[in-house]
């Protein structure tokens, strides 16, 4: 599959979404210069963009070099390297508001770190979070849990993560055997333990833990890195995280795996057994790594997949 980063990003916000069909039970409602947002069922469910990152395209060690590099270049990325958008999502419902992830803060330097930005043009002061959901541990998932003096940024909320992951990013055990480039991975994790050990729901298995959003484990990527599915009625989103780190690459060669992974053969597991449900059952599904504002639905063309983006 070829995702030309110059036709999906370029145009942004909602003119991105403008003209498309949208999935069973998935509703856009975006009026115009307004941040776009979806609605399923009750659900309302608005995009977030923290930044861009920049990373090495070998980071994609497995993947042969020359179909990798025309892959990229198709897409418009630069020479030797894959922009990534690092996107949240801020869920919606009656009187509870949810944030799934909290990107980077400045973890990664000036491109990133807008999250408090893109909540303010939602019209979401970061106290009206009641609930923040993580997908997993990395940095540019947790970084933004705490503000940039060190306060927790999100006060009146209570965290959910699943227990492996919270148990292992707050291990001193794990951070002390760690090399230095490893120890720098815990940074975000470290930083907002102690801000939110008090109020941190941990959780495992597939039981609801909100109404009407589901963990699905989805490891591989992290230790116990998760998906979420939202259910209302008949109609259901996925929430998959970072089952996909770079769609120029991953959508063509699921098989392929980056260094960020933990378990590489794991993750190539996950992302297959999530690619085969999402496009058997037209499943809409949103990333954190995919084009903002993140959206798309999965169509399978042979051993490869596409993403039609939303």
């Amino acid at each position: 599959m070829r995702i030309s980063r110059r036709n999906v990003l370029a145009k942004g916000g909602a003119a991105t979404l403008a003209g498309l069909t949208m999935p069973a039970g998935l509703t856009l409602s975006a009026a115009e210069d307004a941040q776009p947002a979806w609605t399923i069922g009750d659900f309302r469910i608005t995009p977030l963009l923290d930044g861009v990152v920049e990373v090495d395209e070998t980071i994609f060690t497995d993947a042969d070099p020359a179909a990798r590099r025309d892959l990229l270049e198709d897409a418009g990325q630069p020479e030797g390297k894959i922009r990534l958008d690092v996107n949240t999502f801020l869920i919606e419902r009656g009187d509870t508001t949810i944030l799934v992830d909290t990107g980077t803060r400045d973890l990664y330097g000036p491109t990133l770190g807008k999250l408090p930005a893109a909540l303010a043009a939602a019209g979401v002061d970061p106290s009206d979070i009641q609930h923040v959901i993580l997908t997993h541990m990395h940095n540019d998932h947790v970084g933004g849990l705490v503000d940039g003096n060190g306060k927790s940024a999100f006060a009146n909320a209570q965290l959910h993560v699943a227990e492996a992951e919270w148990t292992y990013w707050t291990s001193e055990d794990n951070f002390a055997s760690a090399t230095a480039a490893g120890q720098f991975s815990f940074a975000g994790a470290r930083a907002a333990t102690p801000l939110y050990q008090d109020r941190v729901q941990p959780f495992s298995g597939t039981a609801e833990i909100l109404p009407g959003i589901h963990p699905i484990a989805l490891p591989g990527h992290s230790l116990a890195h998760t998906g979420f599915r939202l259910t209302s009625g008949a109609d259901q989103l996925i929430i998959w995280g970072d089952v996909v780190v770079s769609p120029e690459l991953q959508f063509a060669h699921p098989e392929w795996t980056s260094t960020f992974d933990a378990d590489p053969a794991q993750a190539a597991q996950s992302r297959m057994q999530i690619f085969r449900e999402v496009a058997a059952d037209q499943i809409p599904v949103l990333g954190m790594h995919l084009p903002f504002p993140g959206a798309g639905t999965v169509l399978r063309n042979g051993d490869a997949y596409e993403l039609t983006a939303l």
